[in-house]
């Protein structure tokens, strides 16, 4: 299993020098100025916008390469971030320092495109996004991106000691701490915001921020860290239903749904908030939080459900970010939850079986009328599973 997973990261990484750091993206259209007008006419009316928002789906389901036509190739900070990640992860596992100085040119280009105007470094998309809570221009930090130049700088900084990964990670943290929103909950709890600019109640926004801080904490020792993102928490662990699930955006009714990756998102950074805090009642609320994922967002043969809750049908079928995130967290939980692992294996071999093609990056997504995306994002989602495949390599060795 290990060779065959380092033939795979292999032909990848062959396949990604040639390609290069720029590509196009799946929200180009959404991020074009007809795109931002669909989404907005959408949000305001769904009855007007339902035929162009169905436009922008045919597009993006039946002609993916048609997105070419409303922008140009870029890089994204998020993508950076798993490639340094992952290319650290090669790194501490083989001990050949070609793979870190690849990481040291993705960790600069971080450098390079951090925003400005704000308490530290930060991070968010090159394009312009419009949401249910407004828009967002292009540099707009998002607490959902930030984090992945984090842990790489600070992945960097635990295999070299370097000074300077040390303190962008403490500038970043202070982002974190002062530059989002804080406002109450319905229930009396605080919630932070996704972005400087918006006040909803998105539980993977509020995750990442723990997760950034405990490891901010664990780091610098200060407790202004462990204070606020213990807030955090306590803001996700309030809003866990039933069952133990999160939906999305967990008050209000405008992203009302759940999904598979964004409930990795979840329990993920509860995982790695755990990892400094120790809090049973953290670990107990995480160990719901898996049962619901492996009992509800899984089929029968082991293969990655998109959605749980749907809100509006998106028609993926296979949808190669669940499959990224599903390897990282099985990979994470080895050893905590029974069959995590295991499950972990059982991605990685599917996404290696079905969906790598022949010059070595992967498909985007399979439609739910069975149309291959092969178009080569590198924010969504190859960058994710190449850093998916080492985490599970060093998992696997340890």
């Amino acid at each position: 299993m290990t060779e065959r997973v380092g033939k795979a990261i292999d032909a990848f990484t062959c396949w990604h020098d040639k390609f290069g750091d720029y590509s196009y993206d799946r929200m180009d259209f959404f991020s074009s100025k007809p795109g931002i007008l669909t989404k907005r006419l959408f949000y305001k009316n769904k009855l007007l916008g339902a035929p162009f928002a169905a436009f922008a789906l045919a597009q993006e389901t039946l002609a993916p390469a048609l997105l070419k036509l409303y922008a140009k190739p870029r890089r994204e900070a998020i993508g950076d971030g798993h490639f340094a990640k992952g290319y650290l992860n090669l790194y501490e596992l083989t001990g050949d320092k070609k793979h870190l100085e690849k990481a040291e040119t993705y960790l600069q280009a971080l450098k390079e495109s951090s925003c400005t105007g704000y308490s530290g470094n930060c991070w968010g998309y090159t394009f312009t996004w419009e949401t249910a809570a407004g828009l967002w221009p292009m540099g707009t930090p998002l607490i959902t991106i930030t984090p992945y130049p984090f842990w790489a700088f600070k992945k960097h900084y635990e295999l070299t000691g370097n000074k300077d990964s040390f303190e962008i990670c403490r500038s970043t943290a202070e982002f974190a701490l002062n530059d989002l929103k804080s406002y109450q909950a319905p229930n009396g709890t605080t919630c932070s915001s996704y972005s400087p600019l918006d006040d909803r109640w998105i539980a993977n926004a509020n995750t990442y921020r723990a997760a950034l801080l405990l490891d901010a904490f664990s780091l610098f020792g200060e407790d202004k860290y462990r204070l606020a993102a213990e807030k955090n928490i306590e803001f996700v662990l309030s809003y866990q239903g039933s069952e133990g699930e999160w939906d999305y955006e967990v008050v209000g009714d405008k992203d009302r749904f759940i999904d598979n990756f964004h409930t990795c998102f979840v329990l993920r950074n509860l995982y790695y908030a755990y990892k400094v805090n120790k809090d049973p009642k953290l670990l107990s609320a995480i160990k719901r939080g898996y049962d619901y994922y492996r009992k509800e967002l899984f089929r029968d043969d082991n293969t990655p459900l998109h959605f749980s809750k749907i809100q509006y049908n998106k028609l993926r079928k296979y949808e190669m970010y669940d499959y990224a995130e599903g390897i990282k967290l099985g990979a994470l939980l080895k050893g905590e939850f029974q069959g995590a692992f295991e499950v972990s294996e059982i991605l990685v071999n599917d996404i290696i079986e079905r969906f790598q093609l022949k010059n070595g990056h992967f498909a985007t997504r399979v439609t739910s009328f069975g149309n291959v995306h092969k178009v080569p994002y590198l924010r969504w989602p190859q960058a994710q599973i190449f850093c998916s495949l080492t985490e599970y390599l060093l998992a696997k060795k340890n």
